[in-house]
């Protein structure tokens, strides 16, 4: 973040997002999804189908799908099994402002940011509450308005 404290400016998505995020095929399995999510320590997984884009998958989807009575422990899943819901889609010059309270209002853990129609990264409850902190730290810092 920059030391421009102009609280009137609202950051856009490209502020905060991790750009070119890790992602995986909507036909792998679910242990492949999981390890790549430990390899890489993300807990959201953009999902394509023959490189276009599909929905998400998170760790606590699989941690549901996973958990006794949803599913047989000896069937295996894959992705596309796990993955009914439509990702929430915003553009990378989105205001930030939006996108938070959406996500506050919906629940959404995760937001795939597009721009111009190909996926440019993505944003996290944690991305954006490590951003606010970072933010709110910043402007609490005094500002030396001495000029030497």
């Amino acid at each position: 973040m920059s030391k421009n404290r102009d609280i009137h400016h609202i950051p856009t998505l490209a502020a905060l997002m991790t750009p070119f995020p890790y992602h995986i095929e909507i036909n792998a399995t679910v242990e492949e999804a999981l390890a790549l999510m430990e390899e890489h320590r993300v807990h959201h997984l953009p999902v394509t189908r023959d490189g276009d884009l599909e929905t998400v998958i998170s760790r606590g989807d699989i941690e549901r799908a996973s958990a006794p009575g949803h599913r047989l422990e000896e069937q295996q899943l894959y992705v596309h099994d796990l993955c009914a819901r439509r990702p929430y889609i915003a553009d990378i010059h989105d205001p930030l402002d939006k996108i938070l309270l959406a996500m506050a209002d919906t629940g959404i853990g995760s937001v795939l940011v597009m721009r111009e129609g190909e996926l440019a990264g993505i944003v996290t409850v944690t991305d954006a509450l490590r951003f606010c902190g970072k933010y709110l730290a910043e402007l609490a810092q005094p500002v030396d308005d001495s000029i030497a």
